[in-house]
């Protein structure tokens, strides 16, 4: 009875399509459609929600990020797309990490979009931490920054430029993070950093991830 009732309680948001305002290509919207429809009759699957770039009023996305929160076994889901970033955590662990300062899922519960739960399941977790959610650590930022400068400088003297617009665009993210959780903002995607360095007046670090991202896109 009780597995009859969590079947029924299943659902999928009625925007669950509309919630991804920018697809990054064909596959990672049929993959997504596909594992949405999954979690309708996987009980294992207790929500999965969409976040990043592409659930933010932005004119592209590159990928899409998304949350998958299971109970018990872990689910057995075909291989995402490469611009696909799945990420699965199991439903005892999110509050633990939220409660540890949890960057990617501290981003998720605050700007997220719901592409299904069971018996409200995301919704009650945002409820409960409303008001809770920490600002990232701006120190772990600027370490992570560091040490992505250490490859973009590696990858700079072996003279490959893809990898290394990849890495600069990475390392000055994590420091418009660090910079924005400083001046106790909470950092949005990372289209939307340039903007919001801007609003405390951080300028130059606005102007030089702006120049990183155009760069990247060619």
């Amino acid at each position: 009875m009780t597995q009859q009732l969590r079947a029924h309680s299943a659902n999928r948001s009625p925007d669950a399509l509309e919630a991804v305002r920018s697809w990054p290509s064909a596959a990672a919207r049929a993959w997504t459609l596909d594992t949405v429809a999954r979690a309708r009759s996987d009980e294992t699957i207790e929500a999965v929600v969409a976040s990043g770039s592409a659930v933010r009023e932005v004119e592209i996305s590159d990928d899409l990020d998304l949350v998958l929160v299971y109970r018990g076994r872990r689910p057995d889901l075909p291989r995402p797309p490469i611009d696909v970033d799945l990420r699965q955590y199991d439903q005892d662990d999110v509050p633990k990490k939220l409660e540890a300062g949890h960057d990617y899922l501290s981003w998720t519960v605050r700007f997220g979009r719901v592409l299904f739960e069971r018996d409200a399941w995301w919704t009650r977790l945002r409820g409960q931490w409303d008001g809770r959610l920490a600002l990232p650590s701006a120190p772990e930022a600027r370490e992570r920054a560091q040490r992505t400068k250490r490859h973009y400088n590696d990858m700079v003297a072996v003279g490959d430029g893809d990898a290394a617009a990849e890495l600069l665009v990475s390392m000055l993210t994590h420091l418009a993070r660090a910079a924005l959780s400083d001046g106790g903002r909470f950092p949005k995607s990372r289209p939307e950093l340039p903007g919001q360095l801007r609003g405390i007046g951080e300028q130059a670090l606005a102007d030089q991830l702006d120049e990183a991202l155009a760069q990247r896109r060619g």
